[in-house]
């Protein structure tokens, strides 16, 4: 099976898969506007990055999407280690409370995860070439 350019999944996903650290961002300015401030940036980089995947598409669906998945992981790391140094972790959580450090395995894993699953669905197949 062969991975396809969709606009609705592409940017379905690529916004699913930033869209809390926007909303980190929109709560952790209110108490500190430079973490706010860096928290947008790590919510625009995935997301200009992949406008322009999608742009120019000049690698096949599966590769771009394996390069966005590793990028919005790699943002949502940095965004619970920046909420997590800034000690904001905590502060801007409502109801249930989720530590640090389970933060770095749940956001890692579930990336790691969808970077797998791609790679069994998609990735083995020969000849995966841009549409």
């Amino acid at each position: 099976m062969k991975l396809e350019w969709n606009a609705g999944g592409w940017f379905g996903s690529q916004l699913g898969g930033t869209a809390w650290i926007l909303v980190a961002a929109a709560l952790s300015a209110v108490h500190d506007v430079s973490i706010g401030g860096v928290l947008l940036g790590l919510f625009l980089l995935p997301n200009i990055v992949g406008y322009l995947f999608w742009r120019t598409r000049k690698w096949s669906c599966y590769a771009a999407t394996q390069w966005l998945i590793g990028l919005m992981g790699i943002c949502g790391l940095l965004a619970v280690y920046v909420l997590d140094r800034g000690s904001l972790w905590r502060e801007i959580q409502t109801g249930g409370s989720v530590s640090a450090q389970s933060g770095y395995f749940i956001v890692g894993g579930v990336f790691i995860l969808m970077m797998l699953v791609f790679y069994v669905r998609f990735g083995r197949g020969a000849g995966d070439s841009a549409s």
